[in-house]
Protein backbone atom coordinates (compact mmCIF):
# COMPACT_ATOMS: atom_id res chain seq x y z
CA UNK A 1 0.00 0.00 0.00
CA UNK A 2 3.07 2.26 -0.16
CA UNK A 3 2.57 3.71 3.32
CA UNK A 4 6.13 5.02 3.31
CA UNK A 5 4.65 8.06 1.53
CA UNK A 6 1.87 8.40 4.10
CA UNK A 7 -0.69 7.27 1.54
CA UNK A 8 -4.21 6.51 2.69
CA UNK A 9 -6.54 6.38 -0.28
CA UNK A 10 -10.02 7.82 0.08
CA UNK A 11 -12.60 5.14 -0.76
CA UNK A 12 -15.85 6.33 0.83
CA UNK A 13 -18.10 7.95 -1.84
CA UNK A 14 -20.02 9.85 0.83
CA UNK A 15 -16.85 11.73 1.80
CA UNK A 16 -16.15 12.48 -1.87
CA UNK A 17 -19.67 13.90 -2.18
CA UNK A 18 -19.14 15.98 0.95
CA UNK A 19 -15.89 17.46 -0.35
CA UNK A 20 -17.50 18.33 -3.68
CA UNK A 21 -20.49 19.91 -1.93
CA UNK A 22 -18.19 22.14 0.09
CA UNK A 23 -16.19 23.16 -3.00
CA UNK A 24 -19.23 23.96 -5.19
CA UNK A 25 -17.56 23.46 -8.56
CA UNK A 26 -19.05 25.23 -11.58
CA UNK A 27 -18.57 24.35 -15.25
CA UNK A 28 -16.30 27.38 -15.73
CA UNK A 29 -13.96 26.53 -12.82
CA UNK A 30 -10.33 25.51 -12.96
CA UNK A 31 -9.45 23.04 -10.21
CA UNK A 32 -6.13 21.86 -8.78
CA UNK A 33 -6.22 18.49 -7.06
CA UNK A 34 -3.26 17.82 -4.77
CA UNK A 35 -2.62 14.16 -4.06
CA UNK A 36 -4.69 12.59 -6.84
CA UNK A 37 -3.84 9.07 -5.64
CA UNK A 38 -5.93 6.52 -7.51
CA UNK A 39 -8.15 9.10 -9.17
CA UNK A 40 -11.32 8.73 -7.09
CA UNK A 41 -11.82 12.50 -6.90
CA UNK A 42 -10.17 13.14 -10.26
CA UNK A 43 -12.82 11.15 -12.09
CA UNK A 44 -15.59 13.34 -10.71
CA UNK A 45 -13.68 16.61 -11.09
CA UNK A 46 -13.10 16.19 -14.84
CA UNK A 47 -16.86 15.78 -15.32
CA UNK A 48 -17.67 18.99 -13.46
CA UNK A 49 -14.87 21.54 -14.01
CA UNK A 50 -13.61 23.36 -17.08
CA UNK A 51 -10.01 22.27 -16.48
CA UNK A 52 -8.29 20.12 -13.86
CA UNK A 53 -4.65 19.90 -12.83
CA UNK A 54 -3.98 16.74 -10.81
CA UNK A 55 -0.72 16.61 -8.82
CA UNK A 56 0.68 13.31 -7.61
CA UNK A 57 4.03 12.65 -5.92
CA UNK A 58 4.14 8.88 -6.43
CA UNK A 59 5.68 8.02 -9.81
CA UNK A 60 3.78 4.75 -10.32
CA UNK A 61 0.45 6.31 -9.39
CA UNK A 62 1.15 9.19 -11.77
CA UNK A 63 1.77 6.77 -14.63
CA UNK A 64 -1.41 4.88 -13.79
CA UNK A 65 -3.42 8.11 -13.77
CA UNK A 66 -1.92 9.23 -17.07
CA UNK A 67 -2.90 5.93 -18.69
CA UNK A 68 -6.38 5.91 -17.18
CA UNK A 69 -7.22 9.48 -18.22
CA UNK A 70 -5.26 9.61 -21.47
CA UNK A 71 -8.39 10.44 -23.49
CA UNK A 72 -9.46 13.34 -21.25
CA UNK A 73 -8.43 16.61 -22.95
CA UNK A 74 -9.09 19.07 -20.12
CA UNK A 75 -6.88 17.35 -17.56
CA UNK A 76 -3.19 17.77 -16.88
CA UNK A 77 -1.52 15.23 -14.58
CA UNK A 78 1.72 16.33 -12.98
CA UNK A 79 4.28 14.19 -11.21
CA UNK A 80 5.53 16.69 -8.62
CA UNK A 81 6.16 17.35 -4.94
CA UNK A 82 3.33 19.61 -3.84
CA UNK A 83 5.46 20.98 -1.01
CA UNK A 84 7.83 22.71 -3.43
CA UNK A 85 5.48 23.54 -6.31
CA UNK A 86 5.57 27.03 -7.78
CA UNK A 87 1.82 27.55 -7.43
CA UNK A 88 1.91 31.12 -8.69
CA UNK A 89 3.36 29.88 -11.99
CA UNK A 90 0.98 26.93 -12.16
CA UNK A 91 -2.09 29.07 -11.51
CA UNK A 92 -1.20 31.46 -14.33
CA UNK A 93 -1.06 28.80 -17.05
CA UNK A 94 -3.05 29.64 -20.16
CA UNK A 95 -5.50 26.76 -19.67
CA UNK A 96 -7.11 28.64 -16.81
CA UNK A 97 -7.48 31.96 -18.64
CA UNK A 98 -6.53 33.97 -15.59
CA UNK A 99 -9.29 32.53 -13.40
CA UNK A 100 -8.65 31.98 -9.73
CA UNK A 101 -8.21 28.33 -8.82
CA UNK A 102 -10.21 26.09 -6.58
CA UNK A 103 -7.92 23.67 -4.77
CA UNK A 104 -8.98 20.26 -3.48
CA UNK A 105 -6.63 17.98 -1.58
CA UNK A 106 -6.47 14.88 0.55
CA UNK A 107 -3.15 15.86 2.05
CA UNK A 108 -0.65 13.32 3.39
CA UNK A 109 -0.19 14.04 7.07
CA UNK A 110 3.57 14.60 6.89
CA UNK A 111 3.24 17.19 4.09
CA UNK A 112 0.00 18.99 4.98
CA UNK A 113 1.39 22.07 6.71
CA UNK A 114 4.18 22.82 4.18
CA UNK A 115 1.69 22.52 1.31
CA UNK A 116 -0.78 24.85 3.02
CA UNK A 117 1.95 27.44 3.63
CA UNK A 118 2.96 27.22 -0.04
CA UNK A 119 -0.64 27.89 -1.06
CA UNK A 120 -0.73 30.93 1.22
CA UNK A 121 2.24 32.36 -0.67
CA UNK A 122 0.15 32.26 -3.87
CA UNK A 123 -3.07 33.38 -2.20
CA UNK A 124 -3.88 36.03 -4.83
CA UNK A 125 -4.42 33.26 -7.40
CA UNK A 126 -6.65 31.07 -5.20
CA UNK A 127 -10.42 31.31 -4.90
CA UNK A 128 -10.84 28.56 -2.31
CA UNK A 129 -9.28 25.45 -0.82
CA UNK A 130 -11.17 22.40 0.38
CA UNK A 131 -8.57 20.33 2.18
CA UNK A 132 -8.47 17.16 4.21
CA UNK A 133 -6.04 17.08 7.14
CA UNK A 134 -5.33 15.02 10.19
CA UNK A 135 -8.12 16.13 12.53
CA UNK A 136 -5.71 17.73 14.98
CA UNK A 137 -4.28 19.94 12.22
CA UNK A 138 -7.76 20.85 10.97
CA UNK A 139 -8.69 21.94 14.49
CA UNK A 140 -5.58 24.10 14.70
CA UNK A 141 -6.31 25.79 11.39
CA UNK A 142 -9.90 26.63 12.35
CA UNK A 143 -9.30 27.39 16.04
CA UNK A 144 -10.50 30.58 17.71
CA UNK A 145 -8.53 32.81 20.12
CA UNK A 146 -8.45 31.49 23.66
CA UNK A 147 -8.57 27.81 22.71
CA UNK A 148 -5.75 25.32 23.19
CA UNK A 149 -5.60 24.59 19.46
CA UNK A 150 -5.18 28.26 18.52
CA UNK A 151 -1.70 29.08 17.26
CA UNK A 152 0.46 30.29 14.39
CA UNK A 153 -1.35 28.21 11.77
CA UNK A 154 -4.73 29.53 12.96
CA UNK A 155 -3.66 33.15 12.64
CA UNK A 156 -2.03 32.69 9.22
CA UNK A 157 -5.04 30.81 7.82
CA UNK A 158 -7.40 33.50 9.08
CA UNK A 159 -5.16 36.24 7.69
CA UNK A 160 -5.59 34.90 4.16
CA UNK A 161 -9.06 33.37 4.27
CA UNK A 162 -12.38 32.74 5.93
CA UNK A 163 -11.90 29.34 7.56
CA UNK A 164 -14.62 26.80 8.20
CA UNK A 165 -14.31 23.36 9.78
CA UNK A 166 -16.62 21.24 7.62
CA UNK A 167 -16.79 17.68 8.92
CA UNK A 168 -14.79 14.88 10.48
CA UNK A 169 -13.72 11.79 8.55
CA UNK A 170 -13.28 8.39 10.26
CA UNK A 171 -10.32 6.09 9.52
CA UNK A 172 -12.52 3.56 7.73
CA UNK A 173 -13.11 6.06 4.91
CA UNK A 174 -9.58 5.24 3.71
CA UNK A 175 -7.65 2.22 2.54
CA UNK A 176 -5.52 1.42 4.40
CA UNK A 177 -7.16 3.17 7.37
CA UNK A 178 -4.93 5.65 9.24
CA UNK A 179 -4.58 5.45 13.00
CA UNK A 180 -6.21 8.85 13.57
CA UNK A 181 -9.33 10.72 12.46
CA UNK A 182 -9.21 13.23 9.62
CA UNK A 183 -11.27 16.33 8.89
CA UNK A 184 -12.16 18.58 5.98
CA UNK A 185 -11.60 22.33 6.17
CA UNK A 186 -12.80 24.94 3.68
CA UNK A 187 -10.85 28.16 3.19
CA UNK A 188 -12.46 30.95 1.15
CA UNK A 189 -9.60 33.22 0.18
CA UNK A 190 -10.09 36.99 0.35
CA UNK A 191 -9.27 39.49 -2.39
CA UNK A 192 -6.94 41.17 0.11
CA UNK A 193 -5.60 39.96 3.47
CA UNK A 194 -8.23 40.06 6.21
CA UNK A 195 -6.18 42.33 8.47
CA UNK A 196 -4.44 45.62 7.72
CA UNK A 197 -0.72 44.94 8.21
CA UNK A 198 1.97 47.56 7.53
CA UNK A 199 4.96 45.19 7.48
CA UNK A 200 3.95 41.65 6.54
CA UNK A 201 7.34 40.10 7.33
CA UNK A 202 7.30 41.67 10.80
CA UNK A 203 3.73 40.48 11.36
CA UNK A 204 4.61 36.87 10.49
CA UNK A 205 7.71 36.96 12.72
CA UNK A 206 5.66 38.38 15.59
CA UNK A 207 2.95 35.72 15.31
CA UNK A 208 5.46 32.88 15.15
CA UNK A 209 7.39 34.20 18.17
CA UNK A 210 4.19 34.56 20.19
CA UNK A 211 3.50 30.82 20.10
CA UNK A 212 6.98 29.27 20.33
CA UNK A 213 6.70 29.18 24.13
CA UNK A 214 2.96 29.12 24.75
CA UNK A 215 3.16 29.12 28.55
CA UNK A 216 5.04 32.42 28.66
CA UNK A 217 3.24 35.73 28.74
CA UNK A 218 3.27 37.48 25.38
CA UNK A 219 5.72 40.07 26.69
CA UNK A 220 8.25 37.47 27.73
CA UNK A 221 7.77 35.43 24.57
CA UNK A 222 8.47 38.45 22.35
CA UNK A 223 11.38 39.81 24.38
CA UNK A 224 13.07 36.77 25.95
CA UNK A 225 12.04 33.97 23.61
CA UNK A 226 14.26 32.12 21.09
CA UNK A 227 13.33 34.75 18.48
CA UNK A 228 13.16 38.14 20.26
CA UNK A 229 11.04 40.61 18.30
CA UNK A 230 11.80 43.90 20.05
CA UNK A 231 13.11 45.53 23.22
CA UNK A 232 11.09 45.44 26.43
CA UNK A 233 10.82 49.24 26.41
CA UNK A 234 9.21 49.33 22.97
CA UNK A 235 6.87 46.48 23.85
CA UNK A 236 5.77 48.07 27.13
CA UNK A 237 4.97 51.30 25.29
CA UNK A 238 3.04 49.43 22.58
CA UNK A 239 1.04 47.48 25.18
CA UNK A 240 0.17 50.74 26.92
CA UNK A 241 -0.96 52.42 23.71
CA UNK A 242 -3.11 49.45 22.70
CA UNK A 243 -4.53 48.82 26.18
CA UNK A 244 -3.22 45.25 26.35
CA UNK A 245 -3.03 43.50 29.72
CA UNK A 246 0.53 42.69 30.80
CA UNK A 247 -0.48 39.08 31.56
CA UNK A 248 -1.93 38.14 28.17
CA UNK A 249 -0.51 35.25 26.15
CA UNK A 250 -0.35 34.86 22.41
CA UNK A 251 -3.42 32.61 22.44
CA UNK A 252 -5.51 35.53 23.76
CA UNK A 253 -4.93 37.77 20.73
CA UNK A 254 -7.16 37.75 17.68
CA UNK A 255 -5.88 38.19 14.14
CA UNK A 256 -6.65 41.91 14.32
CA UNK A 257 -4.95 42.23 17.73
CA UNK A 258 -1.76 40.78 16.25
CA UNK A 259 -2.03 43.17 13.31
CA UNK A 260 -2.47 46.17 15.64
CA UNK A 261 0.52 45.13 17.75
CA UNK A 262 2.72 44.54 14.71
CA UNK A 263 1.76 47.90 13.22
CA UNK A 264 2.41 49.67 16.52
CA UNK A 265 5.86 48.12 16.87
CA UNK A 266 6.70 48.80 13.23
CA UNK A 267 5.73 52.44 13.66
CA UNK A 268 8.03 52.76 16.68
CA UNK A 269 10.97 51.55 14.59
CA UNK A 270 10.75 54.62 12.36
Amino acid sequence: MRQRLGQHFLVDPRIVEGILAETQIAECDCVVEIGAGKGVLTEVLVSQARFVVAIEYDQKLTETLQARFAAVPDLRILHADARSMNYAELFQKEECLGRKMKVIANLPYYAATPILLSLFESARFVYSCTLMFQKEVAERISASPGSKAYGTLSVLAQYYSEVRYCFSVPPEAFCPPPKVDSAVVHLRFSETPRADVVDRAHFFTLVKAAFIQRRKTLKNALVKGPQPVCSRERLVAAFHDLGFDDRIRGENLSLHDFARLSNQLSARET
